[in-house]
């Protein structure tokens, strides 16, 4: 089987989506802080005693197993 030919300069990106490929990285990794803060806070209360797993999990907007999931990280 043949292999296809690859340009070097296939592989490098354009300078020009260089910052907007950042910014989307930046948005990303707050969108994923704000998810994990969020569930560390309800973990918390979980510990507490003020909340089950259950209503910490609905909370999140997850499912009970997901966020169990995310608690185990």
């Amino acid at each position: 089987m043949k292999k296809k030919a690859v340009r070097k300069d296939a592989l490098k990106a354009e300078p020009r989506d260089e910052p907007r490929g950042r910014a989307e990285g930046r948005a990303e990794g707050r969108a994923e802080g704000a998810i994990k803060g969020k569930a560390e806070a309800l973990l918390g209360l979980v510990h507490d005693g003020l909340l089950t797993m259950k209503e910490a999990a609905k909370r999140a907007g997850m499912t009970e197993e997901a966020f169990c999931k995310l608690a185990m990280h």
